[in-house]
């Protein structure tokens, strides 16, 4: 049987790792799969070659605490990877990070945007395409999420079809074709979890010129992104 591969392109902070585990055991407990069916990669590793997409029975790529402006070779190594998985129908999720990665290797642009990070729990409002969608279209018309990022997608890649949004990021979900899609949010991510990153980084956020406290009272448990990846392993024919 085909393994789910975890691109994992970062780590969380450490205090979260001890409470919550890093970003590969976050989806591995909010989705119910078993350990044994997935492999993970780590992309920062540049001793290490890219696996062959179509071996696997999907992919997801992670979250990353780096930004993509960057430009470090392992993120070029790993956008030069992503366009290797269009033509082998291996279902692809890229998340937060992973998001922005697969955005500029189809084409677009990421950036920081001028009035700053998205945090928080948050509303995305679905476009319409979103009905007809395999992964999507349990959202309807809008859903919440948890978020925490600097950098967002500024430019649509000219394949991409805008799925979600706000008006705060405007490209939060995209897909790409009918088995690849990226979402702005952390669909592994508890309020829980989405808590300590608020209080870790208190002093940046105020800043920043957020409110940490009216950002943690706005917290609320959420089995959004649960389901998410329960139909994103449902199509990978993990479930």
């Amino acid at each position: 049987m085909k393994k789910l591969l975890i691109v994992k392109t970062g780590s969380t902070f450490d205090l979260v790792k001890q409470k919550y585990g890093d970003f590969e055991d976050m989806l591995l407990k909010a989705s119910g799969i078993e350990q044994g069916l997935v492999e993970v990669f780590d992309a920062k590793d540049e001793t290490l070659t890219f696996p062959t997409p179509d071996k696997y029975a999907g992919i997801i790529i992670t979250g990353s605490h780096d930004m993509m402006t960057f430009a470090d070779d392992w993120m070029l190594d790993l956008k030069e990877w992503i366009m290797t998985i269009p033509g082998t129908g291996t279902p692809t999720l890229g998340i937060c990070f992973g998001h922005q990665a697969m955005a500029e290797a189809f084409g677009g642009k990421v950036d920081y945007r001028d009035w700053g990070p998205e945090v928080g729990y948050v509303k995305v409002k679905f476009e319409s395409e979103t009905y007809n969608d395999q992964l999507f279209n349990f959202m309807h018309d809008k859903a919440w999420v948890y978020q925490y990022h600097s950098q967002s997608v500024v430019e649509l890649p000219k394949q991409g079809v805008l799925l979600g949004s706000n008006n705060i990021d405007f490209y939060q979900v995209i897909k790409y074709n009918d088995y690849m899609w990226s979402c702005q949010f952390h669909p592994e991510f508890t309020d829980d979890v989405l808590k300590e990153y608020i209080n870790l980084n208190a002093l940046h956020l105020t800043s920043e010129g957020l409110d940490p406290y009216e950002l943690l009272t706005r917290l609320q448990p959420d089995e959004t992104g649960n389901k998410l990846l329960k139909r994103f392993f449902n199509i990978c024919g993990l479930n």
